[in-house]
């Protein structure tokens, strides 16, 4: 199953490239790039903000 499915993905690729000059797949790797750098900055975010939160002094 998994060779099939890679054949039409390389099939697509390859047809996309040919036909349209890889515009579809630079589109959809640019979307792809853009939710990995977003997806890394919240992370990024997230854990800086939970460093910086105050903890409460036990005396």
């Amino acid at each position: 199953m998994f060779r099939l499915l890679l054949i039409i993905a390389v099939l697509a690729i390859g047809y996309d490239a040919v036909v349209h000059q890889g515009a579809y797949t630079r589109s959809a790797w640019t979307s792809i790039v853009g939710l990995a750098d977003s997806a890394v900055t919240n992370a990024k975010n997230m854990s800086g903000t939970a460093r910086e939160e105050p903890r409460s002094q036990t005396n």
